[in-house]
């Protein structure tokens, strides 16, 4: 019976440590305090087409925003979907209009498109667009 009892206590001492490393991340950032200034925008896709303005493939794009101010980055977080919704439209609208599935993307216009969709969603211009990656996909 002790020694029931002793291997029950020994294994849920053992399950709780591993539960309790099983995402170190998470200790570091609520110890350490710090928060990342950058909020995470979740992938733009969006069609591609052709010189005679069909479908062609797609463009994805993968960015993020950097907010320095921990107020504003917040209320970026709480718009994101908003956010979203501009850069989704400003994507597409440059895929229609001046992007071709068979010349390189041109990430300037795209970018600086991205930034002023931004500043008018957030109603400041303390938040700067980064565009790690943009990748086209011909059908």
């Amino acid at each position: 019976m002790i020694i029931r009892i002793f291997v029950i206590l020994m294994i849920s001492l053992f399950m709780g440590t591993m539960t309790a490393s099983a995402n170190p991340s998470a200790e570091k950032k609520e110890s350490s305090g710090e928060l990342s200034e950058f909020v995470e925008i979740p992938p733009i896709s969006v069609a591609m087409y052709n010189r005679r303005k069909r479908p062609a493939g797609t463009m994805t794009v993968l960015l993020q925003l950097k907010i320095d101010d921990s107020e504003k980055r917040a209320e970026a977080v709480k718009i994101l979907p908003r956010l979203k919704n501009a850069y989704m439209q400003e994507t597409l609208k440059l895929a229609l209009n001046f992007f071709d599935i068979d010349r390189p993307v041109n990430a300037n216009l795209l970018s600086r498109s991205l930034q002023n969709a931004t500043n008018i969603v957030l109603k400041h211009d303390k938040a700067r667009v980064l565009i790690s990656d943009v990748a086209v996909q011909k059908r």
